[in-house]
């Protein structure tokens, strides 16, 4: 785009920008900040008043800067404008936020660079799996995930280990920091570039030689156990249980599917399977299932690409903890056949044999009645 100096660094235009609802920053010829509007102060930071100056990297604080600046990759290319470059700016109080930039050089007459605009619009990060939820329940934990990833702790996740790794990831992600930053632990710091510093995640075994090892400094530790550690200096992570999110597993479910085999889809019935099993038996297991499901399927996933006995198994193990394992078993029979036969009294008892005096006692006695 070709402009006058003076049209690009005054004039009424920049009262334009003031009023514009996204985040809009001038640079000049120096890469100097000539202009940040209101919208690209207030994502950054800056109180209303703050003088804005100096080299844009040193204002914003961006992670590509030295290496893969969109303005640099424009000029090089002599491209018009570089759009959705995804990167990471940090705000004035040092929180990373992830963005992706709109960059236009700006040119004079004659063809010089005289300048560039850079657009600015923030992204939401891959909650994953666990928490890719509507409920109330996810909602919060999500709030909680990111604002325990703002702070940079220690964190001890509770929950389990497929799960316990996912949100680590999510806590990495909304920490701003690139995914090449988080790594899992491997028994020592030889491997890993001290700088710049990310994310360790180790699981409960792995997790006592990271914590009494001599870490690089600005690296963040995350742990993942079954309990919740006692006299550790860790801020402590307890996830939701299954029970708690129950109304999200499906959405989970899928959402786990499309990380693991993104052109994989799951029909309705192996998706209900699939959800009994994770609310009945967890995602420890479930992780297993759907590794074997995934690697038997082709594009989607059906119901015999699952364990037969998956629920069934699951369903024993529900029975045997309750005190009567017997009569909580007769109670489940009695109910599902008489929600089948919507609860007419003689047809469930031809269904099961017994006669309808029989039932009736039987329902009085384990206390089903309709609608209960």
């Amino acid at each position: 785009m070709a402009l006058q100096k003076e049209d690009i660094f005054g004039g009424a235009w920049i009262e334009v920008l003031d009023q514009l609802g996204e985040a809009v920053i001038v640079l000049d010829d120096q890469r100097t900040l000539r202009h940040v509007n209101d919208a690209a102060r207030r994502l950054l930071g800056y109180e209303e008043g703050h003088e804005i100056g100096g080299r844009c990297k040193l204002t914003t604080r961006g992670v590509d800067c030295e290496n893969a600046c969109p303005l640099t990759f424009a000029l090089n290319n002599d491209l018009g404008k570089v759009e959705n470059f995804a990167t990471v700016y940090q705000t004035v109080d040092g929180r990373a936020l992830p963005l992706k930039i709109t960059v236009i050089p700006l040119s004079d007459e004659e063809g010089g660079f005289q300048g560039a605009v850079e657009i600015l619009r923030p992204t939401e990060p891959n909650p994953g799996f666990f928490m890719a939820g509507s409920s109330v329940a996810a909602d919060a934990l999500r709030e909680r995930v990111a604002i325990l990833a703002r702070t940079r702790a220690d964190i001890c996740i509770v929950a389990e280990p497929p799960v316990c790794r996912d949100v680590a990831r999510a806590l990495h992600r909304f920490s701003g920091m690139p995914e090449n930053l988080f790594l899992t632990w491997a028994g020592s710091w030889d491997t890993i570039n001290p700088w710049p510093p990310g994310t360790v995640y180790a699981c409960e075994g792995d997790a006592e030689s990271l914590v009494e090892s001599n870490r690089p400094e600005g690296w963040r530790v995350v742990v993942g156990a079954s309990s919740d550690p006692e006299g550790s200096s860790f801020e402590t992570l307890e996830l939701p249980s299954t029970q708690e999110l129950k109304e999200d597993l499906p959405q989970m479910i899928v959402s786990w599917i499309e990380e693991l085999a993104p052109r994989t889809r799951v029909v309705p019935a192996a998706l209900e399977r699939l959800t009994r099993m994770a609310r009945d038996r967890g995602f420890g297991e479930l992780e297993g299932v759907l590794t074997a499901a995934l690697a038997a399927a082709g594009e989607r996933i059906e119901e015999d690409h699952l364990p037969v006995d998956g629920y069934q198994t699951a369903l024993v193990d529900e029975l045997l903890q309750s005190p009567k394992p017997l009569a909580a078993l007769e109670e489940r029979l009695l109910r599902e056949v008489l929600e089948r036969c919507g609860w007419k009294m003689q047809e469930a008892a031809d269904r099961v044999g017994i006669s309808r005096v029989t039932l009736w006692r039987k329902m009085k006695d384990l206390g089903i009645e309709k609608g209960s």
